[in-house]
């Protein structure tokens, strides 16, 4: 009973300040062009450290998810605030590309994907009525984080150079993932909040009753899809987001100071886009959110190489990051409705796989165009174009997965 009255809001308060600090992920672009001018690595290989990054967030998420399952929410996080920190001081000392690939792509990478599954397996359930506006709410402070440490990194690039940055931004992000970590506390088995009851299900409705575990989810097709999905939405996002700054520089002639500027405003747009279209999928349902998401992104992909002004590349920029962070706010919301809250932390971690295989081939395959084309980005926009059009014909024709005959529940949760 006393697991009850904890206040629920807290567990929101901590989730915040844990993606506000690991916003740091989305910000590469900014370390990419000084790191290039100060060792004369080439582009695809320093880009490989930011892919590498996004790669391992699901997997370490998965780990992450096992260990909260029997630990709780508190200790995976102080774990991912540890090696975000190991991470960032490796990569300051970094004199061979080899050491940029295991600080900032291995080890920070793999603690930004521990600590960003604790938030949200956390919160589904604790808010099974608010469940896209409150997964939203707390990764929206992820794209609020990179806001920070966009301006943040510019200052003391500038004041201590570009390497020694990082280790100042990474004690900065583990203390504050640290105070996020007191926060955390995993809801009781079944919670509901007081006077609410589940809404009676609707002919469209993706949600489940049944809790999947993770090797059942793994035989649905309904996964398949989803990381289809997901993976489609983050070649195009991510691969421009990842060379955001220099692909405003060819296209649009921006100076270094304009073009980050674009990457402060995407960030923002990234993190309106998931409140407001985790919100909009309560309401309006997440395959049809997830729909306009995608006819947002693959028209701004088709326009964007036609931006050639500060104003209208920056409005197709922030299309991108606006539609992308959108779907990084459902996404969770998905996974807990389509195959149930009880093991989201690992789930959602399965199906973020797709965000990391995302993450390697869309920034490898802007920076291997822009090195076989000069500054000509095109084919990039125009494949971005083609996956999105395959995005739409996968929400369209989405339907909830079957529980399985069997009920076999693999996992218990933690207790506390």
């Amino acid at each position: 009973m006393a697991e009850k009255a904890y206040n629920r809001w807290l567990p929101v308060l901590g989730a915040v300040l844990i993606q506000l600090c690991i916003g740091i992920v989305y910000i590469w672009s900014i370390f990419r062009t000084p790191i290039e001018q100060k060792f004369g690595w080439s582009t695809s290989d320093i880009s490989l450290a930011f892919s590498i990054n996004i790669m391992m967030i699901p997997v370490m998420m998965i780990v992450g998810g096992f260990i909260m399952q029997k630990r709780g929410p508190r200790l995976v996080a102080v774990i991912g605030g540890t090696l975000v920190l190991v991470g960032m001081y490796l990569t300051s000392k970094a004199t061979e590309v080899w050491m940029l690939w295991i600080g900032y792509g291995f080890l920070t990478g793999g603690g930004v994907g521990v600590a960003y599954g604790v938030p949200i397996a956390t919160l589904v359930k604790w808010f099974p009525d608010k469940r896209g506006l409150i997964t939203g709410l707390a990764v929206g402070a992820l794209g609020f984080g990179s806001i920070f440490f966009t301006q943040a990194g510019y200052y003391f690039m500038g004041s201590i150079g570009v390497m020694e940055t990082f280790v100042v931004l990474g004690v900065i992000i583990f203390v504050g993932v640290l105070l996020g970590a007191l926060l955390m506390k995993p809801a009781p088995d079944g919670y509901a909040p007081p006077g609410w009851t589940p809404p009676p299900a609707k002919a469209r409705s993706i949600r489940s009753v049944y809790d999947f575990t993770p090797g059942e989810m793994l035989r649905t097709p309904q996964y398949y899809a989803i990381f289809l999905m997901y993976m489609f939405i983050c070649i195009c996002a991510l691969g421009m987001m990842g060379h955001a700054s220099p692909i405003g520089q060819a296209i649009a002639h921006l100076t270094p100071l304009e073009a980050s500027s674009i990457v402060s405003l995407m960030g923002l747009f990234n993190s309106g886009g998931r409140i407001i279209m985790g919100g909009a999928s309560d309401k309006y349902g997440r395959m049809r959110s997830l729909c306009l998401l995608f006819v947002l992104t693959g028209t701004a992909m088709i326009v964007m190489q036609y931006m050639d002004t500060y104003a209208l590349y920056a409005l197709a920029a922030c299309a991108v990051a606006f539609s992308f962070g959108g779907s990084t706010g459902i996404f969770p919301s998905i996974t807990a409705d389509v195959f149930g809250p009880k093991f989201v932390g690992i789930n959602y971690g399965i199906i973020l796989l797709s965000y990391g295989l995302g993450g390697v081939v869309g920034p490898i395959m802007m920076a291997k165009i822009k090195e076989f084309t000069g500054d000509n980005y095109s084919m990039g926009f125009i494949i971005g174009a083609v996956v999105c059009v395959l995005g739409i014909i996968l929400t369209a024709t989405f339907k909830p997965a079957k529980a399985p005959v069997e009920v076999s529940q693999e996992f218990e949760p933690v207790r506390s």
